[in-house]
């Protein structure tokens, strides 16, 4: 968990965590009953709880009640807007300065402390919380455990890692722009400046250029922030002219 913490960049696959570690995906004590590919919402809650469980142990988390208030009123407002409303949603705030967020089934969020002190307003807060609810309205976190358990019922043992990796990277720019069109969309329905999820993301972008921090990852993966940053930029772009 040590290179988690320390990583600079948004990680919003949710429940990437869970998904990433070998030892709780093999744990039978993890795994649904065999049912269609989609989890109940009872099934997604305790899925969720697990994994919340195991995140607590790995993190601090910041307890001032203020912070917390704050922060968590704003996602109320984007989950009630939501479409996945009925969700237990919660939002907890880690002590890291890494600049992160990330989502668990169930209607689970992590910002960590460096994230919400490098946002500038509210409405960057409510873009970046925006698309965590996305994950959680578009049932990311379902598609992916069903696909992921599928491969490793079908595959021997030495070609599931390589086989899971292929499918996150396969998932990853899809899941990304879907939560971030749905997630905008619900800041705005929250009464938040639509634009403050691409304001986050493209200052963001020119930290990690500035700082050289893009020599740590390959040049496919900066093409794919680029990508999805011009998609939501044409969204938004589309957004603003319906509602003129």
């Amino acid at each position: 968990m040590a290179a988690f913490k320390r990583t600079l960049f948004i990680i919003f696959v949710p429940v990437i965590i869970f998904f990433s570690t070998k030892q709780l995906v093999a744990d039978d004590n993890w795994r649904l009953q065999d049912t269609p590919a989609e989890m109940s919402d009872a099934e997604e809650i305790g899925f969720g709880n697990q994994v919340d469980e195991y995140i607590r142990r790995q993190f601090s988390l910041e307890d001032d009640p203020d912070f917390n208030k704050a922060v968590n009123n704003i996602v109320q407002k984007v989950v009630a807007v939501s479409d996945r409303n009925t969700l237990p949603f919660t939002c907890t705030i880690l002590q890291s300065f890494s600049i992160n967020a990330f989502s668990a089934p169930g209607g689970h969020i992590y910002l960590t402390y460096g994230l919400l002190i490098f946002a500038r307003t509210e409405d960057e807060v409510a873009g970046i919380i925006g698309h965590e609810v996305a994950h959680a309205s578009l049932r990311h976190a379902s598609k992916l455990y069903y696909e992921i358990m599928e491969i490793n019922s079908r595959h021997e043992e030495e070609l599931q890692s390589s086989m899971n990796a292929l499918l996150l990277t396969t998932h990853l720019e899809e899941f990304e722009k879907d939560a971030d069109v749905k997630g905008v969309l619900y800041a705005q329905k929250a009464g938040f400046n639509p634009d403050g999820l691409l304001n986050f993301l493209e200052r963001h972008l020119d930290f990690m250029i500035h700082r050289g921090l893009f020599s740590m990852a390959s040049s496919g993966f900066t093409g794919t922030v680029v990508a999805r940053l011009n998609h939501l930029r044409k969204y938004l772009s589309n957004l603003e002219k319906n509602n003129n």
